[in-house]
Parts: C-alpha cells; structure tokens; sequence
C-alpha cells in the first residue's frame, strides 16, 4: 500500500518485540487522532474544541469552567474564549452553579451535539470489538498497561 506506513518485521523467536509494539502503539495514536482531526473539521471544530465537547459528554458531573481548562490544559482566559465560541456556534450553555453562585456550569446542547457524538461510533465500535475479543484476564492487564503510560511515576 502507497503511503502507508510499513511495520517491522516480528522477531522469529517469538519472543516479546519491542519494535512491533512500539510501532503498534503509534499507528494506534495515529488513528484516534486522524479520526478526531476529521471529526472535528466535518463540524468546524478545532481538536480542543472536540477535547472539551467529549469531556462534557463523558463527565458524570456537573462540568465547571476551571474543570474544562484543568482538562485541555489551557489557561482561564483560552478557556472562557474556547467556551464563548462553542456556546456561539450552539454547541454548549452556561448555567447557573446551583452549589457555587460564583462560577457557572457549561453544559452541552444536545440537539446540536448528536449528530456529532453519532460519528464517535466509528472508533466506539472499533474499540469495543477489540475489547469484547479479550478474556477478563487480557482485559484487566491492557488496563493496568494503559494506566501505567498515564501516570506520572
């Protein structure tokens, strides 16, 4: 195939490959990115932008501005400016904080952002059909690997 990228070889021992894994890893890096790059430009949308939609979807909470900014790593002022131009385009609202009176609750419109969570199922259903294919036992050591690269130690 033109243009893609070409894998190493497997190591004929059998024994455990850094290089394949690595570069698994990477296409694997590669294709979620690719997929919310193109996502986020078929609704006019930067990939932060796309960051904080999915994190209000995904939050089992109420999400505040500071909670938003501390996600995206962005300072206040990028924050307030991201959240103007989602709550201009129709994707988000501000909210009264019912516990704080000094900070509000960005919340999503959720007719403007169906059609846009609608297009996650490409990778969603890619990733649950790899995950349905593990034994608990895989399953729980892909998680400990996953949060081992996610923590700071």
């Amino acid at each position: 195939m033109l243009g893609q990228p070409v894998p190493p070889r497997p190591d004929p021992s059998g024994e455990k490959d850094y290089r394949s894994f690595s570069w698994l890893f990477k296409q694997m890096i590669h294709e979620a990115v690719t997929i919310d790059r193109d996502l986020a430009a078929g609704f006019g949308l930067a990939l932060t932008d796309l960051m904080c939609l999915t994190f209000l979807f995904e939050s089992d909470e109420p999400v505040t501005a500071k909670m938003l900014a501390e996600h995206v790593n962005l300072s206040t002022g990028a924050t307030t400016a991201l959240i103007d131009r989602l709550e201009r385009d129709g994707f988000v609202v501000r909210e009264r904080n019912p516990t704080d009176r000094r900070s509000v609750i960005i919340a999503l419109v959720n007719e403007r952002v169906e059609p846009l969570l609608a297009n996650f199922d490409r990778l969603r259903h890619r990733l649950r059909r790899a995950y349905d294919g593990l034994s608990a036992d895989e399953s729980a050591a892909v998680e400990r690997f996953m949060r081992s690269l996610l923590s700071d130690d």
